[in-house]
């Protein structure tokens, strides 16, 4: 938890928002096109969301949308929370919440999405987060899901060929519709992957 709170920065871990910046608003209108945010009214969830980069993102594409950002890290929501005050005037709702309080880990979404998060929590960890996630999902809500599928393992790093990826999603009721090859980072092109779950309605 030190690691990311101390990290919690304008530029993001291993400065993420500088590295993803030209790419943030492909990944928002790819969340937006798989989760079907075409009106208004929806309710989604941004399930690691950091600093709020892929939060905000999404909020300002699709109006009147209300995106609840979550995050294991006091610092990450304490920051994303100071920039939500300079974004006011923007046409959409957004809250931030610490997992552990439970904050935006009930009720009945109509999608989320999880970016750069699983890639560092191991199996035990990410299974009970989708679990969290089927939960809080409306039958027929979709889940946006990002991983990396090469690498050397270590503490901060956990990768997982894709065919592991989609039963650890099965195993918790999901449906796996599609799964996309990234195309949006291309230096991290060979080993991402997202894949999209889908609660059985």
């Amino acid at each position: 938890m030190t690691f990311w709170d101390d990290n919690a920065t304008p530029a993001g871990v291993f400065n993420v928002g500088d590295m993803y910046n030209e790419y943030t608003s492909r990944q928002a209108d790819f969340i937006v096109e798989q989760l079907g945010l075409a009106s208004d009214g929806y309710i989604v969830s941004d399930f690691g969301c950091g600093i709020g980069r892929l939060t905000f993102a999404v909020a300002e594409s699709v109006p009147n949308l209300y995106v609840v950002g979550v995050d294991s890290s006091p610092k990450m929501i304490e920051a994303a929370s100071e920039a939500l005050c300079a974004k006011s005037h923007i046409n959409h709702r957004v809250d931030f919440g610490n997992t552990s309080d439970g904050k935006g880990m009930s009720g009945g979404y109509d999608g989320a999405w999880c970016v750069l998060t699983f890639q560092h929590l191991p199996d035990d960890t990410v299974k009970q987060h989708l679990a969290d996630l089927f939960e809080i999902l409306k039958p027929g809500a979709r889940l946006v899901t990002q991983w990396v599928t090469e690498g050397e393992p270590s503490p901060m790093s956990y990768p997982r060929p894709w065919d592991a990826v989609c039963t650890m999603i099965r195993s918790v009721g999901f449906d796996v519709p599609s799964l996309w090859v990234d195309d949006f980072v291309t230096d991290y092109a060979d080993n991402w992957i997202w894949v999209t779950a889908e609660k059985p309605a």
